[in-house]
């Protein structure tokens, strides 16, 4: 059950960090982000191999439905190195295209109906909507993801 919790907190943190705009992590954030990473790693390496394999993996959604992805270079386990984003540039270009997707009538706000088809974004609106204005900006995502990897 905390596996299975860790790994949806995992997922969602990924989803973040690449839908977050092109600017500058600090040091805190990543070190942050990073022990998080760790700690699921542990959790979930059974055998204390340091190597996730199918095996371990299964009953985890996001990590069974990405795993050949994350296994960039095909050995069939991934390491802690794996579950971090391998291009950080690409941050703001995944930002770009997931706002642009989730914001259908481009109106530079994401509202309750857009939010239908991303079950995340849907059961924390209400979190991440934190003007109380009933859509998300960008900027209020951004603001999640620091709040989660303990920055301001």
């Amino acid at each position: 059950m905390i596996a299975s919790r860790l790994t949806a907190v995992l997922a969602f943190g990924l989803l973040l960090v690449w839908c977050r705009p092109m600017q500058a992590q600090t040091g805190g954030e990543l070190e942050s982000y990073q022990r998080r990473l760790e700690r699921l790693f542990e959790r979930l390496d059974r055998n204390g191999d340091r190597r996730l394999t199918p095996s371990e993996v299964q009953g985890h959604p996001y990590l069974q439905r990405h795993f050949q992805r994350l296994d960039r270079q095909g050995r069939g386990y991934l390491v802690p190195g794996d579950l971090t984003p391998a291009n950080p540039a690409a941050y703001g270009e995944r930002a770009r295209q997931f706002f642009t997707a989730a914001d259908r009538n481009g109106n530079g706000v994401i509202d309750h109906q857009e939010a239908d088809g991303y079950p995340w974004l849907e059961r924390r609106f209400n979190a991440i909507d934190s003007n109380g204005d009933g859509g998300i900006s960008r900027e209020e995502l951004m603001n999640l993801r620091r709040r989660q990897a303990g920055g301001s």
